[in-house]
């Protein structure tokens, strides 16, 4: 676990935020010249705390406008099995998450598609060629109440 001060987490909250603020933007929000908020900036990204940056994109506006979540089970509790999976899964540009869960099912993948139809031809042609799943459990997402990738600070 990193320690971090007062600046270090009201930069990380600003990049959150929008992570296409310029140096000096974020050096007027946190009351300190350029050169210092750089630094701290590449501090951050060295140790890890900041993962790379991304852009949001409004899957609507592409015609993604299906989440789904997927329940699988295995049919064996076997390391190899599991690999096999998280493999494959890696390989399916659908899936936008993919989580190893407990409790009663094995994995909880998110799935971002067009239409129904569109995930119909998802569990046909791919995740269903996978004679290692024993089970899949679909929910469909009508609305989503709440979305953020912003760790809380």
């Amino acid at each position: 676990m990193h320690t971090i001060d007062e600046i270090d987490r009201r930069l990380l909250i600003e990049l959150q935020l929008d992570g296409k603020q310029s140096t000096k933007q974020l050096a007027e929000k946190v009351n300190l010249s350029l050169t210092p908020v750089h630094e701290r900036i590449k501090k951050l990204e060295s140790t890890g705390l900041i993962q790379g940056y991304s852009a949001q994109v409004n899957p609507d506006l592409l015609g993604k406008k299906l989440i789904v979540y997927c329940q699988v089970i295995l049919i064996r509790h076997q390391e190899s099995l599991f690999e096999e999976f998280e493999k494959y899964v890696q390989e399916l540009d659908e899936v936008l998450e993919a989580s190893y869960i407990a409790g009663d099912f094995d994995f909880l993948l998110k799935l971002l598609v067009n239409d129904v139809q569109d995930y119909q031809q998802f569990v046909v042609h791919k995740i269903s060629k996978l004679e290692i799943i024993s089970n899949i459990k679909s929910s469909f997402v009508i609305q989503t109440i709440k979305k953020t990738n912003s760790i809380p600070l």
